[in-house]
């Protein structure tokens, strides 16, 4: 009896420690990738090979979603992206004008330059991979008032065009 016991006392105290190390556990660079993309919240604009955009940032969901709006000119280009952080991994679902949602992970994300990579990873509402859809973005976070967006346009599951816009801070 005095085994059992000792055994469940052991094996409690394993748990609590297990628990005491995922609080205390270093932050993975989505996280920290996370947190530098919250400090764009607030409204920005840029001149593209599109035209004229504008995009606001907010948190949503207890700060744990960045809610991107875009506009552009002539009410065109009316879409949101949600970044968030899945697990060890910083994604993003982007609502696109075209009726798709594409799906993207950052698969490189380096914090020195504040540049982010996201990738294709899926897709709600795709016909088919031949479809048009936005298959690959790069953010770089430049200083607090300054940050360059690259999208990738695909058609026929291939690049078709890159939206290229070099924003800054409006508010």
């Amino acid at each position: 009896m005095k085994i059992r016991i000792a055994i469940l006392i052991l094996v409690a105290g394993l748990t609590v420690s297990a628990f005491a190390a995922d609080a205390s556990a270093p932050v993975t660079n989505a996280t920290a990738a996370f947190e530098r993309l919250k400090g764009l919240v607030g409204t920005w604009q840029a001149d593209t090979n599109m035209g004229k955009l504008q995009v606001t940032y907010e948190l949503t969901s207890g700060s744990h979603v960045l809610l991107e709006r875009e506009t552009g000119d002539a009410q065109q280009h009316n879409m949101v992206t949600a970044y968030y952080v899945d697990g060890d991994r910083l994604a993003l679902t982007h609502y696109c004008e075209l009726g798709n949602e594409p799906h993207m992970v950052a698969h490189k994300i380096n914090l020195d330059s504040g540049e982010i990579v996201f990738d294709f990873a899926g897709a709600g509402n795709l016909a088919s991979r031949n479809a048009k859809y936005m298959h690959n973005a790069t953010i770089r976070l430049v200083d607090a008032d300054h940050f360059t967006g690259l999208w990738t346009l695909f058609e026929n599951n291939k690049p078709k065009l890159t939206v290229t816009a070099q924003y800054t801070r409006v508010k």
